[in-house]
């Protein structure tokens, strides 16, 4: 492993949110001497509720390379019928940007979502 990088929240260190139509950039990770080729594996947690006045929850993740409105890297529409634990690890290619950050987004149609727990992003890259 070249580098890592780690942030987030611990869910008694803030309030419940609700997310709305607006994109929220919950977190981000600033990843180092990047090599074309080389191997960024990105893993999310998101761990969420939904609101009591709906039937199913609704949560869209995405990371953003670059900038928090950047280019999408991972988009994924995650669903629950009381509480989630979104986890996903997801691999990604160096280019010829030596430093890059990922930006962990999040977004829900309808105000579907409630952010309640943990949430971070772990970055890390390996040589091929």
């Amino acid at each position: 492993m070249k580098f890592q990088h780690k942030t987030g929240a611990i869910k008694d260190n803030y309030p419940p949110f609700t997310v709305g139509e607006t994109e929220i950039v919950l977190t981000a990770v600033t990843l180092m001497d990047i090599a074309p080729g080389d191997i960024i594996k990105l893993e999310f947690l998101v761990e969420w509720v939904k609101p009591v006045i709906w039937d199913m929850g609704e949560l869209e993740i995405m990371i953003r390379r670059g900038a928090p409105d950047g280019v999408p890297v991972y988009w994924t529409l995650e669903t629950c019928f009381a509480r989630a634990k979104s986890k996903e690890l997801f691999t990604h290619y160096g280019t010829v940007d030596p430093v890059m950050i990922y930006y962990l987004c999040v977004r829900s149609s309808g105000q579907r979502a409630i952010i309640s727990g943990d949430y971070s992003l772990h970055g890390t890259i390996e040589s091929p």
